[in-house]
């Protein structure tokens, strides 16, 4: 499973810790994302910590002024519980937002950062797969069609990713295609994924969103090699957002390359969490169609066995 830095802070503290009483860390994946055991359920699930602001990493969260603290860690727990909102096959569950205990000086939950854990996706990120060689054009489409689903719906609950990237598409073993990332805002930091008016100060939006989407999408195949995807890749990558294709209509141009029947592998369980619904981590088995029913043994037509053995025939 693939992960990318993304302002973790600390060192390796797998096999030695526990979060919220539960969620073991077993192995550290990227530099902010930890493989960990839900040892209520049984099951593994992702855990990422949160990418603190430059003040705070630099100086370290536990030496953070009280108030300051108090103030990052709010910003934090409220876009955590806010992707918990995103569902779609292809965005990665929140399952839980757990608070840290501060390890000096108690202060428990209350001065506590938030982590947030997700399910545990089995497989390789995109960076990973692009390290192998590109993706030819009907490839792309399908991954950009599987991402575009995820951001359209965390845009109609009003979460913007702000961080789509290789290192965030994760490829797993059954097909599925799902984006990672969600829950903290990550800080503009530049890079050949984040939109130009993130970089120049001025935020971001939907729009910045596809930009990224475009940008994933060229780099994923060869220089020169995006066949019918190219027209809509130079719309996407435009600096000004508002010349930028609407998601609705993107989706219907990935939809003409990557094959109209084609539909994205969705998850083996559905998400769960939230409050009313099974422990985190636990869902309900998908769907399985009903077993066809046996096809009963071909007889011969009573007139036409009493015929034969008649004639001598049935027996031999």
């Amino acid at each position: 499973m693939g992960y990318d830095d993304d302002g973790a802070t600390g060192g390796d503290i797998s096999g030695e810790r526990r979060l919220a009483g539960r969620y073991r860390l077993l192995e550290r994946v990227g530099g902010a994302v930890w493989r960990a055991l839900d040892e209520r359920t049984g099951r593994e699930v992702a855990v990422r910590q949160p990418p603190l602001p430059s003040s705070v990493a630099s100086s370290g969260a536990s030496s953070v002024a009280g108030e300051e603290r108090e103030r990052v860690a709010h910003r934090l727990l409220h876009e955590a519980r806010a992707a918990a909102r995103v569902e779609h096959p292809s965005a990665v569950a929140v399952h839980d937002v757990v608070a840290e205990e501060e390890r000096q000086g108690g202060g428990g939950e209350s001065g506590g950062l938030p982590w947030i854990v997700t399910e545990w996706v089995p497989g390789e990120s995109l960076r990973d797969r692009l390290a192998r060689g590109p993706l030819d054009a009907v490839e792309a489409a399908r991954v950009g069609l599987a991402v575009l689903g995820a951001l359209r719906a965390a845009h109609a609950v009003g979460i913007v990713h702000r961080d789509v990237r290789p290192a965030n598409v994760l490829l797993a073993a059954s097909g599925r295609i799902a984006l990672a990332g969600f829950g903290f805002e990550v800080p503009a930091r530049g890079g050949e994924f984040e939109a130009p008016e993130r970089g120049s100060g001025r935020g971001g939006g939907p729009a910045s969103d596809l930009w990224s989407l475009g940008a994933l999408l060229r780099a994923a195949v060869a220089p020169g090699d995006a066949g019918r995807l190219e027209p809509l890749l130079g719309r996407l990558l435009e600096r000004d957002p508002e010349m930028r294709p609407e998601a609705e209509e993107a989706a219907a141009q990935l939809e003409a390359v990557a094959g109209e029947r084609w539909v994205p592998p969705v998850p083996p369980v559905r998400a769960a969490g939230r409050r009313g619904e099974p422990e985190p981590g636990l869902g309900e088995p998908a769907s399985r169609a009903a077993e066809p029913e046996p096809v009963p043994e071909r007889r011969r037509p009573a007139t036409v066995a009493a015929l034969l053995e008649a004639l001598g025939w049935a027996r031999g």
